[in-house]
């Protein structure tokens, strides 16, 4: 029992460390009393987000919000692999908070990710909101630096971000969120 009440208590501090990096400590689900998880931050936090298994390293890992993983199929645990283990991050760790709040830009587009869902894709806002418009679709459908949400193709303009990336269909690490003012790579 020890190795799942440790496993619990790391996923548990992850989380909690999430709710306080999303500001989302005074929420009134916490606050007051009508609230389902009144003074029990640490019951909302591992309600509100999913974490998996990184099927490499057997760590778990920040997977999204838990109401994304309603909307999808199980998926494969092979494909359940943390920042750390896979090929995204382009061995870019923030040397103070490691791989857990690294800032990504949006799979789909030329914007920051302002989700993460399936374990494995990073939307921004419009492109997660309608995320049937552009996940699961051939990498050579998708737009081209500079791209805007939901596989809208700019022209004239350069790209939104400022900053070289690979192309979209890819992911990518932009900085460390906690980090987001200082040089952390």
């Amino acid at each position: 029992m020890a190795p799942l009440v440790h496993l619990y208590e790391k996923i548990k501090t992850k989380a909690l460390t999430r709710l306080q990096h999303d500001g989302l400590f005074q929420s009134k689900d916490i606050t007051q009393p009508s609230g389902g998880y009144y003074k029990d931050p640490a019951g909302f936090a591992m309600d509100k987000y999913a974490y998996y298994m990184c099927s490499k390293c057997q760590e778990p890992y920040f997977g999204g919000e838990g109401r994304c993983q309603d909307e999808v199929e199980e998926a494969d645990p092979k494909e359940l692999i943390c920042p750390l283990c896979s090929d995204t991050t382009k061995n870019k760790v923030c040397s103070r908070h490691g791989s857990d709040y690294l800032q990504y830009k949006c799979r789909y587009c030329c914007s920051l990710a302002t989700y993460y869902c399936f374990g494995t894709t990073h939307f921004c806002d419009p492109c997660h909101s309608n995320h049937t418009m552009v996940h699961g679709k051939p990498t050579s459908s998708l737009p081209k630096c500079p791209a805007g949400p939901c596989g809208k193709q700019l022209i004239g303009c350069s790209c939104p971000l400022g900053i070289e990336h690979p192309p979209t269909g890819e992911e990518f690490v932009i900085g460390c969120a906690l980090c987001v003012n200082s040089n952390s790579f």
